[in-house]
């Protein structure tokens, strides 16, 4: 199933993916002490205080995009093997019920030579939820590839730019994600439950990061 959204409702969610990171990117200062500081910035950059509402004169959409830190950094953290240290998700709610997918990813800060550590999250990040991206945090721009590429390229920066697989997030978000090119149907977190809905046989471990865009169509 495809995401079936209105096109004036994915062209403002789009803007406020671009917006967030455009905005997180010029605090990257601020939080470029470690990647778990950058992506905790970059989820409260693009998260909402309050729903918003959208007509397309037909439907009446309230959306929303949430931030959860679930849990910190250490001894037995769930990027040690889920190969992933967070989450963008959506969920789609109407009358006929609701729609979800998830886009797990791994941080990177400053990705620039050969990293094998990498290689082993991309890895483990496709064995354990289908697919995913690797988002490289730099000063100027944030990145990302997907996970199948780092593999391909055996997590070598300098390949995956020879091969053009790395883009800007936004871009991967505002059209890949919302356009439903990327990501796992029924791979959802819920962050108040601490539980996941999933079609694989072995649910992931807990992310530390969950970015979740919220849409609730009314008549």
């Amino acid at each position: 199933m495809d995401l079936q959204l209105p096109p004036g409702l994915k062209s403002i969610i789009r803007d406020r993916y671009l917006a967030g990171i455009a905005d997180a990117e010029a605090k990257y200062r601020f939080s470029s002490a470690d990647e778990d500081s950058l992506s905790g910035a970059l989820g409260n950059n693009l998260s909402m205080a309050q729903p918003l509402v959208f007509s397309d004169g037909m439907r009446r959409y309230e959306f929303q995009i949430s931030y959860q830190k679930i849990r910190g950094r250490g001894r037995g953290a769930p990027e040690k093997s889920l190969g992933a240290d967070g989450i963008f998700q959506i969920e789609v709610r109407d009358e006929n019920g609701e729609w979800r997918k998830g886009l797990p990813f791994q941080s990177k800060k400053q990705w620039r030579s050969t990293d094998g550590k990498l290689l082993t999250q991309a890895q483990n990040m496709i064995e354990t939820t289908g697919g995913g991206i690797v988002i490289d945090y730099r000063p100027n721009q944030y990145a990302a590839c997907l996970a199948q590429d780092v593999v391909h390229s055996h997590a070598n920066r300098k390949l995956i730019d020879q091969a053009g697989a790395a883009q800007p997030l936004g871009q991967l978000l505002g059209d890949d994600f919302l356009d439903c090119k990327v990501g796992q149907a029924g791979l959802f977190f819920d962050p108040t439950t601490e539980t996941w809905q999933t079609e694989v046989a072995v649910p992931p471990p807990l992310p530390e990061h969950v970015i979740t865009t919220h849409v609730f169509a009314t008549s």
